[in-house]
C-alpha cells in the first residue's frame, strides 16, 4: 500500500498527520507527506482559491500511484481541501479520505466532495481502511469511516471505542524520508534545514528568540467550554474516557529522538489543551525525568482550574519559561454562556496570582481573550475591562475575534 497523506496548516507541526504516518509505516504501509501550508494562515477572503496551479500540478505527480490519499483539515482549511481534491479529481485513481476536526463534526457535508471521511482518532480507522483496499474489500462497513457510494448515498458507521492506551501507538513521523513541503516557490522536498525555517516562524518561536519543537502529551481536555470543539466531540464520544495522556518515558523518547534528528531545536512547546490537568504526581515525575534527560526550555498551556503553585514550581524548576491561558471575559454573564463559570474572575485571579510569582524566571505569561462576541453588551465589556485592570503585571493580552464552529454549543 501506498498513502499520500497532505497537511494544509500554516503550522508544519501538523501533529495528527504525522501521527498516522507513523502509526501506517510501523504497520508495513507506505506513507508520503506533502506539506502544503496556507499562504492566507487564517485571514478571511473570498478567494476560493489558496494555492497557485503550479502547486496543485506538483501535487498531482507526488501523488502518481497512490493507493489512497489523506487530507487533513480543521473547519478553517475546508477550502483548501476542496481546491486539493478537485485538482486531483481526474488525475489520480486513489480515493480521497478527509480526516481531522472539520469531517469528525460535519461528516455529511465534506462526503460532498470526498469519497471518504474518518471521525475521530485516525490511527486505527485509516489502517483498516489501506487493509480493505489492499485486500479488494469494502470500506464501507469500517467503524469511525463514512463513505460516498457512487450514487451519492452514504454509509455511516458507528465510531470505535477510543483508545486508552496512547503508548501503544508510535511518536509522530519528523523523519524527513518521503516529505516534501511547498516553500512559498515550489513543492520540494523537506528538509531539516527546511523544517528549521518554517518552525523559527512560529508565534512563540518568535516570541522567544529560539526553534521551537511541538507536541502533544495527551488528548482530549477537562473543559466543555460552548465555543471549542471538545465538547462536539465529547458528545460524540462520551466524556468518560475522552481525557487520555501519553506516559512520561513514551513523551520523552520522542523528545530525546527530536533533538537527535533536529539538533536546531531550542524550546519544546507542549500544546495540549491543559497540559496542567495531570496529577500533581505525574508532573512531578515528567518534571524529574524531563529535566535530566531533556533539559531545554519548555512552554505550555494551563487553564484557572488546574493551575496550582506545587504544579508550577514543578515546571519552572524543570525549565517551563513561559505559559499561555485562556481567559476570554471577564464578564460573569458571558463567562456563563462560554460555560466557564466555574473558572470565573476570583478563580482567574488566584492563578494568575500564582502564575506571578514566578515573574523572574519566566516570561510575562499570555492571556487569551475572546473579542467579537454578538451576545456581549457595553456592560459586559467594562467588566472584562475592569477585569484586565486588576491582573498582576507583567503579562500579554492576546486577543482572538470569535469564531462560532460548526458543532459548538455556542454555534
Amino acid at each position: 500500500m501506498r498513502v499520500i497523506l497532505i497537511s494544509p496548516y500554516p503550522d508544519i507541526t501538523a501533529f495528527g498527520v504525522r501521527a498516522i504516518s507513523s502509526y501506517l509505516r510501523q504497520n508495513g504501509v507506505n506513507t508520503r507527506l506533502v506539506f502544503l501550508p496556507d499562504p492566507l494562515g487564517d485571514a478571511l477572503t473570498d478567494q476560493s482559491d489558496r494555492y497557485p496551479p503550479a502547486v496543485m500540478d506538483a501535487l498531482a505527480g507526488l501523488c502518481a500511484g497512490a493507493d489512497l490519499i489523506g487530507l487533513s483539515l480543521m473547519t478553517n482549511y475546508a477550502d483548501n481541501a476542496v481546491q486539493i481534491t478537485r485538482a486531483l479529481r481526474g488525475r489520480v485513481s486513489a480515493p480521497i479520505l478527509w480526516g481531522g476536526v472539520h469531517p469528525t463534526i460535519r461528516p455529511e457535508e465534506c462526503l460532498e466532495t470526498a469519497d471518504m471521511v474518518c471521525i475521530g482518532d485516525g490511527e486505527e480507522a485509516i489502517l483498516d481502511v489501506c487493509r480493505a483496499l489492499a485486500a479488494g474489500s469494502p470500506t464501507t462497513a469500517i467503524p469511525n469511516i463514512q463513505a460516498r457510494f457512487p450514487d451519492g448515498s452514504q454509509a455511516r458507521n458507528p465510531v470505535r471505542p477510543l483508545n486508552p492506551d496512547l503508548d501503544s501507538f508510535p511518536p509522530p513521523d519528523w523523519s524527513h524520508e518521503d516529505h516534501f513541503i511547498w516553500d512559498g516557490r515550489e513543492v520540494v522536498p523537506l528538509t531539516p534545514a527546511l523544517t528549521e525555517r518554517f518552525l523559527a516562524g512560529g508565534t512563540v518561536s518568535r516570541l522567544l528568540g529560539k526553534v521551537g519543537y511541538q507536541t502533544m502529551t495527551g488528548r482530549g481536555c477537562p473543559h466543555r467550554c460552548a465555543y471549542c470543539v471538545n465538547d462536539a466531540i465529547k458528545s460524540l464520544y462520551g466524556a468518560k474516557g475522552y481525557l487520555r495522556w501519553r506516559g512520561v518515558e513514551h513523551v520523552l523518547a520522542e523528545l530525546e529522538e527530536a533533538r537527535r534528528r533536529m539538533p536546531f531545536i531550542g524550546y519544546v512547546w507542549i500544546s495540549d489543551d491543559a497540559f496542567f490537568a495531570r496529577s500533581l504526581e505525574e508532573i512531578r515525575d515528567f518534571c524529574r525525568q524531563y529535566k535530566a534527560r531533556i533539559g531545554l526550555p519548555f512552554t505550555c498551556l494551563g487553564s484557572p482550574a488546574t493551575i496550582t503553585r506545587e504544579k508550577m514550581d514543578a515546571l519552572v524548576e524543570a525549565g517551563m519559561i513561559y505559559l499561555q491561558m485562556g481567559v476570554q471575559t471577564g464578564s460573569p454573564r458571558i463567562q456563563e454562556l462560554f460555560n466557564r463559570k466555574a473558572m470565573g474572575n476570583d478563580r482567574m485571579l488566584a492563578a494568575m496570582r500564582v502564575i506571578n510569582a514566578y515573574k523572574d524566571r519566566m516570561f510575562p505569561p499570555s492571556y487569551d481573550f475572546i473579542l467579537d462576541t454578538p451576545y456581549e453588551t457595553t456592560a459586559d465589556r467594562l467588566d472584562s475591562v475592569r477585569f484586565i485592570a486588576r491582573i498582576p503585571k507583567p503579562f500579554r493580552l492576546q486577543p482572538f475575534s470569535l469564531v462560532l464552529y460548526p458543532g459548538t454549543k455556542l454555534a
